[in-house]
């Protein structure tokens, strides 16, 4: 079996290069083709959720007189900023119907990738909020920037230059960047070290995601010498503590997120909330007797995130951590106030137990997987209270057509009148990443069928727009002028039709169909 490296430093490891290359020659691809994934992190609930506790903040520093000065929100390898998006369709209204004065706002995506960045510039669902001063980019790399320089603004945010806390949401991303292996054992912390092979020739294996998924790992360790990390005692006081309370165990130990923070926070002169969602764990005993971490590998890998050493780190700097009151089923989302009296940040602290505690993210995420066994026995109704709980995601009511067109002969006129209601909002939280799936398309053969014609022209004139010239689509556009008497307009894209298709057969059964309107026009 051919050995790529033999025994290197876990966090050193070729693997993360790896991953670094992955990303940077995927690009949007990455999520688009939906190798990577992301849909649990950025979703309607979840950007609820993060502009319900983003609002809570806000409402918390007015109420301390810090009202003039802008608070930054960084969110860190954003991606494809589908996210973003779904926060601010939740935080744009309620920001502004606020019965306090709020302080001013602005969103930063960021990432690695001047390819994301430039995808994020150019697409239209952000188009607005950058014209309203609320967002921005910027280039941030985990393991080495020290500042941001923000891109639409032309500015530079950099140590101690913000009055205000900055806000930072990391979704899916310190399980994507390197952390510290150690094996403990009876008092003793060993390093982890991987020696990476394949029963693949690795010439062979050209792209990076392709190495990734045929990697074999092997661990070894080596007794620490301390300090570990030279001239951070807090990194070496967290990680005494793990030899003194975990007795047998492999621990991820995240040193690169934690000084990733570090230099956040320093930006700030008042400190930094931290929201994090991940796959990971927050409670010390669940720590112990650890496998060696294994990857999950989607193109690109992901391991857990150990939360409970955020959480500590945290409690170093006499800062607040919020966790789930329950042990999560999926997806971890914490809260961390690295701020001076972090406890008087109440309207936080009641936000996190209404939308995470109560139910959260994770909740939803599981009865969103609930929901999608029985899609083939939903009722109207069942879809109609399906559509409500999920935000009106596109992405869901996608998965739900096939059922919907099933059951439409059985709709009465009223259900037929609320579920056309319904398509504008599932429109509007459709944030496109250039999939193959034709969204657009299908919710103008919904409306169509609903026998809303005139509702379903604008969704075939955005299938058109965005997936170019289609017999079927033009097809459908014209039927639905026919049908609505407006032969002139369909008489025009019938020209269009034979040009593009001539020996269509339906073409010529919709001109023989409506014969006497078309021959008038």
């Amino acid at each position: 079996m051919p050995i790529i490296e033999t025994q290197q430093p876990f966090a050193q490891s070729l693997l993360w290069q790896l991953q670094r290359d992955y990303f940077s020659q995927a690009g949007i691809d990455a999520w688009r083709s939906g190798e990577v994934p992301h849909y649990i992190t950025s979703n309607p609930i979840m950007g609820k959720t993060y502009a319900e506790l983003v609002l809570a903040f806000l409402r918390d520093l007015s109420q301390r007189g810090q009202q003039e000065e802008t608070v930054y929100l960084l969110e860190l390898g954003a991606g494809h900023g589908r996210l973003c998006y779904h926060f601010f369709q939740h935080f744009e209204k309620y920001y502004r119907q606020s019965a306090i004065p709020l302080p001013p706002f602005c969103y930063i995506l960021s990432d690695f990738s001047e390819a994301n960045l430039a995808f994020w510039h150019d697409h239209p669902s952000l188009q607005a909020y950058l014209g309203q001063g609320w967002l921005d980019f910027a280039l941030f790399d985990a393991e080495n920037s020290h500042e941001l320089a923000l891109q639409y603004a032309g500015i530079t945010l950099q140590a101690q230059s913000l009055a205000q806390p900055l806000i930072v949401i990391a979704n899916y991303f310190f399980d994507s960047i390197p952390q510290d292996l150690f094996w403990i054992q009876d008092g003793v912390i060993s390093q982890g070290l991987l020696s990476l092979s394949t029963a693949t020739d690795p010439s062979k294996l050209v792209a990076p995601a392709e190495l990734i998924d045929a990697v074999t790992l092997q661990y070894h360790y080596v007794e620490a010498r301390w300090p570990i990390y030279a001239d951070e005692p807090i990194l070496n006081d967290l990680l005494a503590g793990y030899r003194q309370q975990l007795e047998h165990t492999y621990l991820l130990f995240p040193h690169i997120g934690l000084r990733c923070l570090e230099r956040l926070r320093q930006l700030s002169q008042q400190g930094l909330l931290l929201l994090s969602a991940d796959k990971g764990e927050h409670q010390l005993a669940n720590l112990e007797d650890r496998l060696a971490p294994q990857l999950a590998t989607h193109g690109s890998f992901s391991l857990p995130v150990n939360y409970h050493a955020f959480g500590q780190y945290c409690r170093h700097h006499d800062g607040l951590t919020l966790f789930p009151h329950t042990q999560p089923a999926t997806l971890d989302l914490v809260c961390l106030l690295f701020l001076a009296e972090a406890p008087t940040y109440r309207e936080t602290q009641n936000a996190y137990d209404r939308f995470v505690n109560e139910c959260g993210p994770d909740d939803y995420f599981r009865l969103k997987k609930l929901i999608e066994q029985h899609f083939q026995t939903l009722t109207h109704q069942d879809i109609m209270a399906v559509i409500r709980l999920s935000g009106y995601d596109a992405h869901i009511f996608q998965q739900m057509l096939p059922r919907l067109f099933g059951i439409l002969s059985t709709l009465s006129d009223p259900q037929r009148r609320n579920l056309s209601l319904a398509i504008p909002r599932i429109w509007d939280t459709y944030y496109p990443l250039g999939e193959a799936e034709d969204l657009a398309g299908g919710l103008g053969d919904l409306l169509l069928a609903l026998d809303f014609y005139r509702e379903a022209i604008p969704y075939y004139e955005k299938s058109v727009m965005m997936y170019g010239l289609d017999t079927a689509t033009l097809y459908k556009k014209a039927l639905c002028h026919c049908l609505l008497g407006e032969f002139a307009a369909a008489a025009a894209i019938i020209v269009q039709l034979k040009e593009h298709d001539p020996g269509n057969e339906a073409i010529q059964h919709l001109i023989q169909q409506f014969q006497t309107g078309l021959e008038v026009s």
